[in-house]
């Protein structure tokens, strides 16, 4: 990021955190940024709100504004630079790409390897503007949120975290899930037909916490695998974010060239659908 604007006034983000809500501190903190970005009171390269000054705004702790800015980072909707600040993230230059609908559980059993896999947190949420608006949700939603650290020959892999709309997942919240692909849940346990997905590929630095469950050090290059899964009905059933290491990983994808004009506009307005 070569130029970044100054820091906006804290008082030109809307609402405030309602200190008698049971919903917690800092979800309502990132609920309020999110909305900013959304509403574009914060653009592409404005630098949030100082620490600092979020606490003061907000009458929070600096543990409250740093577990929201963590998650935002999570997301991809901010970066976060060391000296300078965070700043709203510029967009990503997208291409698009093909592959058969399968999950990271499914591909390496295919290889004859098993994912280990630690639950870091399985709940229910209210559902923040960026989820909405990826599940295409009303924000009055709640979704189930599931979070796993997966290992691969006993070496962390990948931080991957689905949030899944309550009104078709919460039976989720009832299982065991450290030791169950969330593909074959989503058939087997639920009876989904999942239909389709669009993923993304980004490089990324690993943020503190990340670093820490990847086991690498903080500032680590990783690959950050995200993307939306639809049911064969149209409704989109998970939106995933898996951050994988950079020094472990490699994503392969097989390729395939239209036919004619029609294909190739149809998978052009698949890829904008997305």
């Amino acid at each position: 990021m070569s130029e970044v604007a100054s820091a906006p006034q804290s008082a030109t983000i809307a609402g405030t955190i309602d200190k008698a809500s049971p919903v917690p501190f800092y979800y309502q903190l990132r609920q309020l940024l999110e909305r900013a970005v959304a509403d574009r009171v914060l653009a592409a390269g404005d630098q949030i709100p100082t620490e600092a000054s979020l606490c003061e705004r907000y009458d929070v702790s600096r543990t409250v504004v740093r577990q929201a800015l963590s998650d935002l980072e999570r997301t991809g909707l901010v970066t976060r630079l060391k000296g300078k600040g965070t700043f709203v993230a510029q967009p990503k230059v997208s291409e698009f790409v093909a592959q058969s609908l399968t999950s990271l559980h499914e591909d390496l059993s295919a290889r004859g390897e098993r994912l280990e896999t630690k639950v870091l947190r399985l709940e229910a949420e209210p559902v923040s503007p960026h989820v909405a608006a990826m599940l295409q949700l009303p924000e009055s939603e709640q979704i189930v949120l599931l979070e796993r650290l997966r290992f691969l020959r006993s070496e962390p892999l990948v931080v991957t975290t689905a949030y899944m709309p309550y009104s078709i997942c919460a039976r989720i919240l009832e299982l065991d899930m450290s030791d169950r692909s969330l593909f074959e849940t989503y058939e087997q346990e639920l009876g989904l037909k999942l239909h389709r997905g669009s993923r993304a590929m980004e490089a990324r630095a690993a943020t503190t916490e990340i670093a820490h469950h990847l086991g690498v050090p903080e500032g680590s290059p990783i690959l950050a695998f995200s993307g939306v899964t639809y049911l064969d009905d149209g409704r989109p059933v998970e939106y995933f974010i898996g951050l994988h290491r950079g020094d472990r990983s490699r994503f392969e994808t097989e390729l395939f060239r239209p036919s004619g004009a029609a294909d190739l506009a149809a998978a052009r307005a698949a890829h904008v659908a997305s």
